[in-house]
């Protein structure tokens, strides 16, 4: 014996047309792509844009220095002071 909400449910499902499950997944594919395509091509776009008019690399698309930083971090030697001993 179903409940009311599971009778309404069965009936909503048997109104949708059988395609719109396929018509999701392509939707969810090409976004999915785009998303990609974005992610790789526009740090190099704006690297471009910056070169073009004449500034220097940006730091934060530099992976390689972003990870000599981290590297360099040691958890066992104490931070360099900020500011020279006034004493």
């Amino acid at each position: 014996m179903d409940n009311s909400l599971k009778k309404l449910q069965a009936e909503r499902e048997a109104m949708l047309p059988p395609e719109l499950e396929d018509r999701i997944s392509q939707h969810v594919g090409t976004l999915s792509l785009f998303s990609n395509v974005i992610e790789v091509f526009v740090p190099n776009a704006l690297q471009v844009v910056v070169r073009l008019v004449g500034g220097d690399d940006l730091p934060c698309l530099k992976k390689a220095s972003r990870r000599k930083a981290r590297a360099n971090m040691d958890w066992r030697t104490p931070p360099a002071p900020l500011l020279p001993d006034a004493g």
